[in-house]
């Protein structure tokens, strides 16, 4: 197998961390690189003892996952790097599945795993292949209404057991060939959490194929860093990742129209919070309306003659 690099971003999961760092064992030809991102369980310690051959990155104050990833990638020089999440445990010949499937294709850029539920074959609908987003699917995001939309995974991914080209395989465990990633600046900084690994999609699959590659099995625990997240902090970081992707992707037209629906969304939660006495997830919103109105007044902005999409 090509050696490769894997990154790791920990906070405050070490327990779940050691179990991912034990299931990379098996894998022969890898550097196990973890960064730290402020944790204060003693992860770092805790991978030091058991696992002395990992590299650790500590940050003493947590940073955006995307620029955690970036610290860990920096950290390594292997031609290939994968990207995997603290919360899934890779099976094995999983990711000499991955790097085969990269080895078979020159001219791929990227392969995700097939994320399944512990102890089972069964594949998580929420971690197959997706299309890239655009208007309709932020709108129903940022208005609620994406529980209305009747919409799923394509049947023939999610029982694929072979490689087939995908817009966004799953994030959570991404194999990317450095040369492309460094070339492409890797992750986007500018994200904290959420669509940073869309982002990241969006700018590989410029540079060539992105594969899915069903027979690479991952189990997914879930109730990683994101469980311990209240309400409000994780609706901050989504609509920031939202805005942000929508900034960079979506043509100006459709910046305007998303801007429009996420500022009317925003205000009108912002006052029923407000009424129900939830300050947190009241400024949440004000916050979410204000960044909408920012994506109308831009568009207007990237409109006038000379300016940019």
């Amino acid at each position: 197998m090509t050696e490769l690099d894997v990154v790791v971003v920990t906070f405050d999961t070490r327990d779940v961390t050691l179990s991912c760092l034990e299931h990379l064992t098996a894998a022969a030809g890898l550097r196990a690189i973890v960064v730290d991102n402020g944790s204060t369980d003693g992860t770092a310690e805790a991978i030091a003892q058991r696992f002395p051959q990992a590299t650790v990155v500590r940050l003493e104050e947590g940073v955006g996952f995307a620029e955690a990833c970036n610290r860990g990638a920096a950290a390594g020089d292997a031609p290939l790097v994968l990207f995997l999440n603290s919360d899934v445990l890779a099976r094995p010949g999983a990711i000499d599945a991955l790097a085969g499937a990269l080895e078979a294709r020159p001219d791929a850029v990227a392969a995700g795993g097939r994320l399944v539920d512990p102890g089972t074959d069964d594949t998580q609908p929420a971690y197959a292949p997706q299309p890239f987003p655009g208007l309709g699917t932020l709108v129903a995001r940022v208005t609620g209404l994406e529980a209305l939309r009747a919409t799923s995974p394509d049947p023939a991914l999610l029982a694929e057991r072979g490689t087939v080209e995908c817009d966004q395989p799953a994030g959570a465990c991404i194999l990317v060939r450095r040369a492309v990633f460094d070339a492409i600046g890797g992750f986007d900084e500018h994200y904290w959490f959420w669509y940073e690994d869309v982002d990241l999609a969006r700018r590989l699959r410029a540079r060539g194929p992105l594969l899915h590659v069903g027979g690479a099995v991952f189990e997914h625990l879930g109730g990683g860093t994101f469980a311990s997240w209240g309400r409000e902090q994780g609706l901050r970081s989504r609509l920031h990742g939202i805005v942000r992707y929508a900034s960079v992707h979506l043509p100006r037209r459709d910046r305007a129209l998303l801007g429009l629906a996420l500022a009317a969304s925003g205000a009108l939660r912002f006052l029923a919070f407000r009424l129900l006495r939830r300050r947190a997830l009241a400024d949440a919103w004000r916050e979410g309306a204000r960044a909408g109105l920012g994506l109308v007044r831009r568009a207007a902005l990237s409109a006038r003659p000379g300016a940019s999409r």
